[in-house]
């Protein structure tokens, strides 16, 4: 091991202008490494050199940060201030003693075993109103049914002339949403796409739409001659559940799948019904399983 010697009066030269061991060794040319930090450590104090003036804090790091208690924290911030994060507004809601649980459901922070996140919501809707009576604590699933859910109701910028200022002309914090195109003028902009003179990126854009549906309007067009919708076919009569029982008894050994072909063959697609609908007509008369299906049989011909 490589043992580093220099002079006291080299330490304390080196020592003066350091805030910290790590300087000196920078100074001194030597290697950053634990062994050599110890080392030169350990030659300052055999020398006596004075380090009463080191941070020990390494050069560019910030200091110590200084706690935010709640008090700065729940409080109105001023117009063009930063959103403060979720969980800076939970832990001081909680330090004031709010209990960790949703206001309207009562869940706590585990819901079927998993950790459960709780949502801090502003009652008003307003983000920079961080005051305790604006502020609650709510599930996800309880936040997303309030009215100012992921920006909702958002309060509005006052107006000029609620401000007592002269109105403008226009207010260049609005957006103005583009008014839907005619279908006739969107139709041309499609034609337009399918005969090349223009890209589906541009029709999107004068259009208001990303470009894959302009794409689905070009198929539509192509497939029909018009990017109108087609109407959509009426589903049929509702199924007669006892006609759906009175099969499933009758061929008690077949699934729902094979049980829905075998409607739609026998009364030649006047009723369709689909497996789907099958296994919950089954269900819900207690015959989905083919032992509950005999099971009746056995009770309908009198087999005790």
């Amino acid at each position: 091991m490589v043992r580093y010697r220099y002079t006291p009066e080299v330490l304390a030269d080196a020592a003066a202008r350091a805030r910290n061991v790590t300087d000196v060794m920078r100074l001194l040319g030597v290697r950053i490494s634990g062994g050599s930090h110890a080392h030169i450590s350990r030659q300052l104090k055999r020398f006596g050199v004075d380090t009463s003036h080191f941070t020990g804090r390494p050069r560019g790091l910030r200091g110590p940060r200084h706690r935010v208690s709640s008090a700065m924290l729940l409080v109105q911030l001023p117009e063009g201030s930063r959103r403060t994060p979720g969980t800076r507004l939970k832990w001081a809601l909680c330090d004031i003693g709010v209990p960790e649980r949703c206001e309207e459901c009562n869940v706590g922070t585990t819901w079927r075993g998993g950790p459960l996140t709780l949502h801090v919501d502003h009652v008003n809707g307003d983000f920079l109103d961080n005051r305790p009576p604006n502020l609650r604590l709510l599930c996800p699933n309880c936040h997303s049914q309030t009215a100012t859910y992921a920006g909702r109701n958002r309060r509005p910028a006052p107006s000029p002339a609620s401000a007592g200022q002269p109105p403008t002309g226009h207010d260049p914090d609005r957006i103005d949403h583009p008014r839907p195109l005619d279908p006739r003028h969107v139709e041309a902009l499609v034609r337009q796409v399918a005969a090349g003179a223009m890209t589906a990126v541009e029709a999107g854009r004068r259009i208001g739409c990303h470009r894959n549906h302009v794409y689905r309007l070009r198929h539509r067009l192509e497939q029909t001659g018009t990017i109108a919708p087609q109407p959509r076919i009426p589903r049929g009569s509702v199924v007669d559940h006892a006609l759906v029982v009175r099969y499933a008894l009758a061929n008690p050994d077949l699934g729902p799948r094979k049980l829905a072909d075998l409607i739609r063959a026998a009364t030649e697609g006047r009723e369709r019904p689909s497996h789907g609908t099958v296994s919950n007509v089954l269900r819900a008369a207690g015959l989905h399983t083919a032992r509950a299906r005999r099971t009746r049989l056995s009770g309908q011909a009198g087999v005790v």
